[in-house]
């Protein structure tokens, strides 16, 4: 059986600017992945690319229980999320990426980017997203969109899946490999997930005891450690193999979704 591997689109070889990125929240998977992406710039910066830029949405302001949860201090209550998160990513390591403290709107021209990564407990938005996303935006190199990538969780399970934005029209086929060009995004995967909009699945306590029952402390970190990791495959070794992963904590399992 052949090996399955999906390229990266010719633009990501030989970027002419930072490849953009919308990052739709920074609560508790969104914080961690925005610092990930900072690294992955860094790294990215190390050889010559031109790295990122990220523009991120949340309307939100920390508040006590997201201490310790999310990448937040208690000096940081009352705070806008994302121009706390941004602004401490952009002074760690020189950047002048965007926080901007207003929900993004599932079809609107703000989350125009190279790669959109929804980090939301809100399935309606990701449905709308993923709606607004069936004809994304082709025009400027910097804002045509090629990737959507969506990171979901409930208490001990969750998922990343990385979905394709263009049109799969290359071809190509050896011996010891097959090319496929068109990834399933999450709701290929999951028709029905405006189901999934539940107190049961995505909690509805305030304390930070009643998150601790709702959600494990650590579901959001073992997520976003294998997405950022996708996404870095992608943008440094131009191809994956994987495009998305089911993770569960208390079973100790990973499966990966092959492209």
């Amino acid at each position: 059986m052949k090996t399955r591997i999906h390229f990266a689109p010719n633009y990501f070889y030989n970027p002419t600017h930072p490849l953009t990125i919308a990052l739709i929240g920074v609560g508790g998977t969104g914080s961690l992945m925005l610092a990930r992406l900072a690294r992955i710039d860094h790294a990215l910066r190390q050889t010559g690319h031109p790295g990122l830029h990220v523009t991120a949405y949340d309307s939100d302001r920390v508040e006590a229980n997201n201490v310790g949860r999310q990448l937040y201090t208690r000096s940081d209550i009352g705070e806008y999320k994302v121009v706390n998160a941004v602004g401490k990513v952009n002074m760690a390591f020189g950047l002048q990426w965007e926080g901007i403290p207003m929900d993004a709107i599932p079809d609107g021209e703000d989350i125009r980017a190279n790669i959109i990564i929804s980090c939301v407990d809100n399935a309606r938005f990701r449905m709308l997203l993923s709606r607004s996303l069936e004809f994304p935006h082709r025009g400027s190199e910097y804002r045509t969109m090629f990737y959507w990538m969506d990171i979901g969780n409930s208490r001990d399970t969750g998922q990343f899946v990385l979905g394709t934005l263009f049109d799969g029209e290359r071809k190509m086929e050896r011996e010891d490999f097959e090319m496929v060009d068109t990834l399933k995004n999450i709701v290929d995967f999951f028709p029905d997930l405006d189901a999934h909009d539940t107190p049961t699945l995505q909690g509805a306590g305030c304390a930070y005891s009643d998150k601790l029952n709702e959600q494990s402390l650590f579901i959001n970190d073992v997520l976003v450690a294998h997405a950022s990791d996708c996404l870095f495959r992608l943008l440094y070794h131009k191809q994956i193999q994987k495009h998305g992963a089911f993770v569960n904590l208390e079973s100790g399992r990973v499966n990966s979704i092959g492209v």
